[in-house]
Formats: C-alpha cells, sequence, structure tokens
C-alpha cells in the first residue's frame, strides 16, 4: 500500500511538472577551448524574441519559458570569438552541456591610434574619419572595421556621426561634431575591449542608434575578464613603442571587483619625418554589488597625448622630395626636428553606474559622466612678414612658370639647398629678435611669427536612464531618458614667441582692410583697447584672437518593442529629443561691436528617429531582415555659425538635417559558413557646411557657408566566410556602393572683416561623387587556425571609386567670367578620381598555455607587403584661386590639390603574457 501511494505520489509530481512545463527552456555551461576553464559573463542572446542574460562565474547559463520551436543562441564573450549554435526547445529544458567559446586573441589587434589620429584634424588635414572600429559578430562588418582600415573606409560611405557610440550606457559622440572621438580613451585596448555592437540599422539596447550601428564599451570591472594582461608592442607606422599593464579582479566574496589599466606609447614611424607620439593612458574603475539586485560602479580614464602631425602637401612638393611621404610641419633648430603642428590634449572622463535588478525580467540603469580638460593644435602664424611655410605655393618653382627665378628654385628643392624644404626656424628667430622695440607695449621685441594653439576644451556632462523588462512572451520594452549639457571654450594662446617678447593681439586681415579708416576696427579685445588705449601684447600662455564658448543643451526620450510572432520578429523604435544651441562671447570685437560679446540668439530643433527592424528566419541556417528610418537631427555648432570665432550671426539657410534610410538583407549560417549579403539605400537632405578661407579674387578672409545639401548613398554589401580543410578557412567581402551629391545646394559667401555678403547662388554639386571612402572595396583572403593555437592569415584587399574632396568656390558661378569657354568650366569644375589600387597583407600569431594557468603569446601583422608608396588614401582641393596670367581673358586658376598617400609596408608586433 505503502508503495502504491508513493508511486502515485511521484506520478502525480511528474504530471504536475510536465502540465506546468508547456513551456520549455534551455541550459548550458560556456568553456574556452584551450583550457576548458569556465567562462562568466559571457553574453547569450537568443532569437527570436530577443531574449538576453549571461553567464554565472561557473560558466552557467539557463533561458526559460520558451515555446516549442528552432531558436539560434549568439555567445559574445570580451577576447573571444563570437558564437552561434541553433537549438531545437520542447517542453523540457534542454541540457546542450559544453559550449566552447575559441579565444581570438591571437589573431592581430588593430590599435586604436590609426582612428585617433585623425578625429581631431582641422577641416583641410581630416581625412576621412571612420565610422567603426570594432568589429562584431556580423560577418561582413567583421571584414571591413579592420581589413579595410588601411584606407579610412567607411562603411556605407557614412562619417562616424551617424554611428552612435556608448560607454557604459553614456553616449560619447562629440556633442559639437558628432565624430567619435577615439582619442579620448586611444591607448586603452585592454580596458575598452569588452563591447556590444549591433550594425547598420539595427538598434542597441542602449538607444535607438543612428544609421551605422551602435558600439556599447562596457568598462564596468565585473564585466571584465579575471586576471593580470601585460603587452608590449613595437611597430612603425604610428609609433615605434606601446607598452600595456591590465589587471582585473572580477567579482570578489565581498560583492567588490575592481581593475585598471595604464599604458604608454612613444616615438615616430618609419615613412613621415617630424611626427611622434608622446602619449599614456590610464584607467581604474571599481564596482561594488550590494546584493542580488543592486550594483555601483565608478571609472575615470585618461589619455594625455602629444603627437607630432602631419600635414598634406602637393603633388609638386612630393615630386621634389621624392617622398610622397613630405611633411612640410618641421625644420631643425638646435640639431632637433621641431614640429610647427602639435596635438595636445588631456580630457578625462568620469562616470558613475548604478544598476537595479528589479527582478529577473526588469531592470534599471542610471548613469552619469563628466569630461573634462584641455584640446590644443599648435600651428604656426605671423604677422606682416614672409610666409613661414616651405611648401607655400610662392615658395616653389611652378609658380614661376620656365623662369630663371623657377629653375633656381627647382635645383634648390632637389638638393635641398639651405633646408629649403624645412622650417627655417633660426630664421624666424632671427625677424623676430631683429624688431626694434616699441614703447607702447613695454620693452623687448614685437613677435611677427610665432607658434600659436587653437582650443577646443570641453565640459561635458551626461545623465543617461534605462529601463528593460520582458514579458512573459518574451516580448521585450526597453527605453530611457538621456540629458546632456556641453559648454566647449574655443580660443587660441601664445605657445611659443619664436625669441620675440610679445605678439600684438590685433586682427591682422583687418588692420589692413580697414586699419587707415578706424584703429577700433582691427580690436580683438576691445575691453583691454577702450582701458589702455592700444591693443594688448600678450606673451606665452595669454589668450589671443578670439575666446568664446559653444553651447548645447540636449534632452531625448526613446523606447523600443520587439516581439516574435513564430519566425517572424519585429522590433519597432522612436525617439523624440530637443536640441538648444547658442555662442556666448567672451570677448567684444571692433568689427561686430554689438554682435560679438554675450549670448546669441538661441537656436532650437526638434529631433527625432523613427526606426523599425524585422527578420523572418526560414530555418536556423537561413534568414531575412529589413530596416527603415527616418530621422532628424540638429546641425553641428560649427555649422550653425557663419564665424563664431568673431560673431554671433547665424549660418543663413540653417536648418535641422534629414535622413532616411533602408536595407534588406539575407543572411546564411551553415555550420561554420557564415554569409550575407545586403542592399541599402540612404537619403541625406538639408546637410550644412561653413568655410573660412583666404579668398584670392576678393583679396580679404571670406566665409563660405552652404545649406540645404542633400546626397544619396545606394550599394550592395556580401561577405562569407567557408571553412574548406583542417582550420583553414576563405574569407571574402565586397562592398559596392554609389555616394553622390544629390542637388546644387545655396551658398552664400560673406567677408570675414565686414559681415557683407559677397556671392550667394549654387554650389554645382549634383551628381559629382561624396569624396574620401573608397565606393568600392574587395577582400579575399585565407585564414588558418591551427591546433596549437597558431592563427596565420593572408589577404588581397582592392580599391576603387575614391575621389578627392571637392573645393565648392570651384564650382559657382562667382568664379566665371567673360570669355571662359565650356572646356575651362569642365576643367575648373572636374573632379578627381583617385587609380585603383590592391594591397596585400599578412598576419601570424601563436598561444602558448602554460599550466593552463598563464598563457604567453605574440601576433605580428604586415601591411602592404609590395611597399606600394603611391596609393592616394585622401585629399583635399584648395579653396583658393589664382587668377591666370598670360591669358587674353581672364580666367581663375585653382591651387594645386593636397593628397595623403598610404605607408609602404609596415608592421606592427605585439607580446602578451597573461594569468
Amino acid at each position: 500500500m505503502k508503495i502504491r501511494t508513493f508511486l502515485f505520489m511521484m506520478l502525480s509530481l511528474m504530471s504536475f511538472t510536465v502540465f506546468a512545463q508547456n513551456n520549455g527552456g534551455v541550459k548550458g555551461k560556456v568553456v574556452s577551448r584551450t583550457t576548458r576553464a569556465a567562462i562568466d559573463g559571457v553574453k547569450v542572446t537568443l532569437t527570436p524574441g530577443d531574449v538576453t542574460t549571461r553567464t554565472d562565474e561557473s560558466g552557467n547559463f539557463v533561458i526559460e519559458n520558451l515555446a516549442k520551436g528552432e531558436y539560434t543562441l549568439t555567445f559574445e564573450a570580451a577576447e573571444f570569438e563570437p558564437l552561434t549554435l541553433a537549438v531545437r526547445v520542447d517542453k523540457m529544458i534542454r541540457d546542450i552541456n559544453n559550449v566552447i567559446m575559441v579565444p581570438d586573441n591571437v589573431a592581430p589587434t588593430m590599435d586604436d591610434a590609426i582612428f585617433a589620429e585623425f578625429d581631431t584634424e582641422t577641416l583641410d588635414d581630416a581625412q576621412s574619419l571612420p565610422s567603426s572600429l570594432s568589429a562584431s559578430k556580423d560577418v561582413f562588418n567583421n571584414i571591413a572595421s579592420y581589413k579595410f582600415s588601411e584606407m579610412r573606409f567607411n562603411v556605407r560611405g557614412y562619417d562616424s556621426q551617424y554611428s552612435d557610440v556608448y560607454m557604459n550606457g553614456i553616449q560619447l559622440n562629440d556633442a559639437m561634431t558628432g565624430y567619435t572621438p577615439w582619442s579620448l580613451w586611444s591607448g586603452l585596448n585592454d580596458a575598452t575591449r569588452n563591447q556590444e555592437i549591433t550594425s547598420a540599422l539595427n538598434m542597441g539596447d542602449m538607444g535607438i542608434g543612428g544609421i551605422a550601428g551602435t558600439t556599447n564599451i562596457n568598462t564596468r570591472p565585473s564585466q571584465m575578464r579575471k586576471g593580470l594582461r601585460a603587452s608590449v608592442v613595437n611597430g612603425n607606422s604610428m609609433y615605434r613603442f606601446r607598452g600595456m599593464l591590465t589587471y582585473a579582479s572580477g567579482i570578489q566574496d565581498n560583492g567588490w571587483s575592481y581593475a585598471f589599466s595604464v599604458s604608454t606609447r612613444q616615438g615616430g614611424n618609419s615613412y613621415v619625418d617630424g611626427v611622434y607620439y608622446n602619449a599614456f593612458g590610464y584607467f581604474a574603475a571599481v564596482e561594488k554589488q550590494f546584493n542580488s539586485q543592486h550594483r555601483l560602479a565608478l571609472s575615470i580614464l585618461g589619455a594625455p597625448t602629444e603627437r607630432g602631425a602631419q600635414q598634406a602637401s602637393t603633388q609638386e612638393a612630393y615630386d621634389l622630395v621624392g617622398n610622397n611621404y613630405y611633411n612640410p610641419n618641421w625644420g631643425w633648430l638646435n640639431g632637433k626636428r621641431v614640429n610647427a603642428r602639435v596635438r595636445s590634449y588631456h580630457e578625462p572622463i568620469t562616470m558613475l553606474n548604478y544598476t537595479f535588478d528589479i527582478n529577473d525580467r526588469s531592470q534599471l540603469n542610471v548613469a552619469t559622466s563628466l569630461r573634462f580638460g584641455q584640446n590644443g593644435y599648435s600651428a604656426l602664424t605671423w604677422y606682416g612678414g614672409p610666409d613661414p611655410r616651405p611648401d607655400y605655393y610662392r615658395y616653389l618653382p611652378s609658380f614661376y612658370d620656365n623662369t630663371y627665378v623657377g629653375a633656381q628654385l627647382y635645383e634648390a628643392w632637389m638638393g635641398n639647398t639651405n633646408n629649403i624644404r624645412h622650417i627655417n626656424w633660426d630664421n624666424l628667430y632671427h625677424i623676430n629678435q631683429s624688431q626694434e622695440e616699441n614703447p607702447t607695449y613695454g620693452a623687448g621685441h614685437r613677435a611677427i611669427n610665432m607658434i600659436e594653439e587653437r582650443h577646443a576644451d570641453q565640459l561635458d556632462w551626461n545623465l543617461y536612464t534605462q529601463f528593460s523588462h520582458l514579458f512573459r512572451d518574451n516580448s521585450k520594452i526597453n527605453g530611457g531618458l538621456n540629458f546632456r549639457r556641453n559648454r566647449t571654450e574655443y580660443y587660441s594662446e601664445v605657445k611659443d614667441l619664436l625669441g620675440g617678447d610679445y605678439w600684438v593681439d590685433v586682427d591682422k586681415f583687418a588692420e589692413r582692410d580697414m586699419g587707415g579708416m578706424n584703429p577700433v576696427l582691427y580690436q580683438n579685445n576691445m575691453e583691454y583697447y577702450e582701458k589702455h588705449g592700444h591693443a594688448q601684447a600678450v606673451k606665452k600662455g595669454d589668450k589671443y584672437s578670439y575666446d568664446y564658448y559653444g553651447n548645447i543643451i540636449n534632452a531625448r526620450a526613446w523606447a523600443q518593442y520587439s516581439k516574435s510572432f513564430g519566425n517572424l520578429g519585429v522590433n519597432l523604435g522612436g525617439e523624440l529629443g530637443h536640441t538648444t544651441l547658442w555662442r556666448h562671447g567672451i570677448w567684444k570685437k571692433g568689427l561686430f561691436l554689438d554682435n560679438s560679446q554675450g549670448d546669441s540668439k538661441k537656436q532650437n530643433y526638434l529631433t527625432y528617429k523613427l526606426k523599425a527592424n524585422f527578420s523572418y528566419k526560414f530555418s536556423a541556417a537561413h534568414s531575412i531582415d529589413a530596416n527603415i528610418i527616418y530621422m532628424q537631427d540638429a546641425p553641428a555648432f560649427q555649422a550653425s555659425f557663419v564665424s563664431p570665432r568673431t560673431r554671433n550671426s547665424a549660418t543663413p539657410g540653417i536648418s535641422s538635417e534629414k535622413v532616411f534610410g533602408i536595407d534588406a538583407s539575407y543572411n546564411l549560417r551553415w555550420g561554420d559558413v557564415k554569409a550575407r549579403i545586403s542592399g541599402y539605400y540612404t537619403k541625406f537632405m538639408d546637410q550644412s557646411k561653413v568655410l573660412s578661407y583666404y579668398d584670392d579674387v576678393e583679396a580679404t578672409f571670406s566665409n563660405f557657408a552652404m545649406s540645404g545639401i542633400n546626397k544619396r548613398h545606394f550599394g550592395l554589401e556580401a561577405a562569407a566566410s567557408v571553412p574548406i580543410y583542417a582550420g583553414l578557412s576563405l574569407n571574402a567581402a565586397i562592398s559596392w556602393g554609389q555616394f553622390t551629391y544629390d542637388n546644387n545646394p545655396d551658398y552664400v559667401q560673406i567677408q570675414d572683416n565686414s559681415g557683407e555678403i559677397k556671392n550667394q547662388g549654387k554650389v554645382y554639386w549634383k551628381n559629382f561623387r561624396v569624396e574620401s571612402t573608397p565606393q568600392t572595396a574587395l577582400n579575399v583572403g585565407l585564414s588558418y587556425r591551427g591546433p596549437k593555437n597558431i592563427f596565420a592569415s593572408l589577404d588581397m584587399n582592392y580599391y576603387d571609386n575614391m575621389y578627392l574632396s571637392m573645393s565648392p568656390l570651384y564650382r559657382t558661378d562667382a568664379v566665371l567670367t567673360p570669355g571662359m569657354t565650356t572646356e575651362d568650366i569642365a576643367t575648373l569644375r572636374n573632379q578627381e578620381k583617385f587609380n585603383s589600387a590592391c594591397v596585400f597583407n599578412a598576419s601570424v600569431g601563436k598561444n602558448w598555455y602554460i599550466n593552463r594557468a598563464y598563457t604567453l603569446g605574440f601576433s605580428l601583422e604586415v601591411k602592404n607587403l609590395l611597399n606600394n608608396q603611391n596609393i592616394k588614401t585622401g585629399g583635399y582641393e584648395q579653396v583658393r584661386l589664382l587668377k591666370n596670367k598670360d591669358e587674353s581673358y581672364q580666367t581663375y586658376q585653382p591651387f594645386d590639390s593636397k593628397y595623403f598617400y598610404m605607408f609602404g609596408t609596415t608592421y606592427y608586433m605585439n607580446i602578451y603574457f597573461r594569468f
């Protein structure tokens, strides 16, 4: 009787359990392939449904309450290759046992310095800013982000302002430009390697995102891989040496975790004289898990850097020197190379993050951050004397045609007579020290040559809140509120008087154009002039020329909802925001007494985004997805004012930018075979741009303001990774696009000294190509991952359809003169297309695991194996024009374009130790 009763009770319990588990689930344990050690903190994502969890300290995970059907599990962890598995779920919880992830650290890792190098350049010297630093689980983006980096490739032609980059949930895109400020954490690769990435139009957990995906850099110490890592790098492309030391404690028994990282980068490179790195990086974070629900983390990081920069030059100068890496920025002084253009910055970021796990389905995140410090860029400036730049057009043989002077200059350049190719620092010192003393400004010699440092010092505060909830049917809602307040001080200061005793702070262009009328007109700081009766004699460290604040207040609210209907997944999102921006002049300028000091009129913009992601899984191997977005955003601060350096006037025709985008993809994942093919179309509307330059035609400094710029990007992407045999795989990717200007935007040319509109009309840009990034890029490569932790790869990259950045002035009616023929006009407006290029790269690496506790490894990457030094990677047309001299009718001749070239053969050797 007892046995019957016991059996009856057991059968009843089993029946109840089965009845209760109408929905099943999946569980498992994630381990490393090399050491079989458990991996904690692995992000496990199940689709359809977009259910996300993480492995515990023992590497275990479980996902419950799943309807019967086929699902895909994706595993992502720092320093491991992403892994995707197909599972079938029934009414019970299925145990898939050990999930084995492969370490990715034997592959060469790209240093983020390649991106930080160009994120803060001036307009004229900037190449295409990269839109992606990080690889992702997507087969195409993984290739495009790393393999195409040598050409500063932008996925789909998008600039980096269209890719949202977060750190611990806080968006770090620069408030003033929208670009990603890679330099803020450059050199801290280990601390920032834990990243969650979405591509293209897909939404991320931290926000709706733009058209180029999202990246969230997770620096919370509880999420970092436990242990110590030390590495040294030797290379010849960006710097000579890098050292890095990183430690993460993991979560301790008392709930505390901490991490720190320090690095340094030193030296120049093998190709460009005068460039160098003197850079450091530091990171520290501490986190407390109070209980199962509450966590608090504090992080601080910074990258104090001094970097000597390269400047583009003309092909004539390159040919005269016999080197496509000629750098006109430097010269000899006391036996040392001295660079006039030095980027110097230190902008620390502090962050505080709080996480409240309300229950197993709801979570609240609150974060705040502060960015502060200094960011300066030095440059030569002069007053009344000869232009000190060695490649100034009047110092080149071509300016004198076939004359005797031209021949003499040619011989001097070819032989570098008297160091003609370089800045003559000794002569600049001599000129300054030869100036007569002027008692008005006190004792000493007035400098008429000096080095100034132009600053953009930011004070940026962010507040971020995010809430997510997973419903019982595995649909999910995610949303948040973001608030940002940025105040950036723009000013120039005296860095080096080059042997002089002071610099007289006047507007040299205004003094030349209007000085005879009234000395007030060329005063930069009227308050000083009114008090002392003359301009200020500024010395080293003093501000001069201009000083103003750029102000931005931005608030956003966003939400997204995702749900699966069988094999169909739908994710709908929206964002609504408001941006206010204004200029605050600190100094009153003589030219604009009533329009330079104090607050400008505030510009207010409504911003919003509407986005939808759709996916359909035919099976675990085959799926399609489609996405659509429409967004409106505020213009960048520098484009909103016609001359923020001098006055409060808004740019004529300024308005919100609009973007419409759509794409569709087919995805294949069949065993280890991965492939994707996508098509996309993007329309940009009402963009704005402001250029400031010396107008040789009008013989004055001018501002050229464009508005209503429309662009159209469309194209195809395809990529595949196919295993061949025994660890050998074939990888290939192709990006074909057509990026064109879609209209003839409006422009207004305004004289800087008077505010007078000199010219206005249309810029004839329609159907010209968008500049800089290759519009065709192809990669074919072989990679090998051997059983003894050996990695090797060989790649061929091909680039085509890359165009020079255009001067808008050349394509206006303002430069047309009577007698110009159709051929003259076509020649002036022709856009240069660069030659196609083919590059071969290779890499090799290996790990040694010692007692399953220590790892010693190296990776070596060699780029441009054929040492081709004639590949143009970017450049720009100079805005300036000259009148042709020997013509029966007047025409204008553009200044020669300036170019950047890809380095020849470079290497990057990384040796590391970890335990």
